[in-house]
């Protein structure tokens, strides 16, 4: 991809809590040497299915619990949720590229739609039992789906390969 195309960005994140919106914000400031050709056009935390509907406009499968009202699904109604969410924030702000991350028992689930294709990650590390889990666990979870997501977007738009821990999904 040429460098002097910008891309735009927006995610709505929650187990991530902004950081990988944060860091594509950093990894695309002016200020940064060989930049990536990316503008921020929003990065959101929205842990709350009420705040999502709310704000977006949009209905959420009903989460297997909340907890301080922060909905907890199972790793595969974290896909769906994610696939959800990375497509009304892609078609209300007609950006190029949109993630959205969810997590609560499993592995953390992140989707990344990048123009017209859509990429799942999931984290190796497991939470099982999230109201009861370490903090140690969940930061952990937390910083692996960050970096993977940055690793695998950089390769996007420097036409590298596919990292292998990325779903493609097909008829997203």
């Amino acid at each position: 991809m040429s460098v002097s195309r910008t891309l735009t960005f927006a995610s709505i994140e929650c187990f991530t809590h902004c950081e990988i919106g944060m860091g594509v914000h950093k990894l695309s400031a002016p200020y940064v040497k060989n930049k990536l050709p990316i503008s921020v056009s929003a990065v959101m935390f929205l842990p709350s299915v009420y705040s999502i509907e709310e704000i977006l406009g949009v209905m959420l499968p009903p989460p297997r619990a909340h907890v301080n009202g922060i909905k907890v699904y199972d790793e595969v109604e974290n896909v769906n949720v994610t696939l959800i969410l990375s497509r009304v924030i892609k078609e209300k702000l007609g950006v190029n590229i949109s993630v959205a991350s969810s997590a609560g028992n499993g592995r953390g689930v992140v989707c990344l739609r990048f123009n017209k294709e859509i990429f799942i990650i999931r984290t190796r590390n497991k939470v099982e039992g999230f109201p009861f889990a370490s903090v140690e666990k969940i930061l952990k979870r937390k910083e692996e789906a960050v970096n993977k997501t940055l690793l695998l977007l950089e390769s996007l738009i420097e036409g590298g390969e596919i990292p292998d821990f990325v779903e493609v999904v097909e008829n997203g």
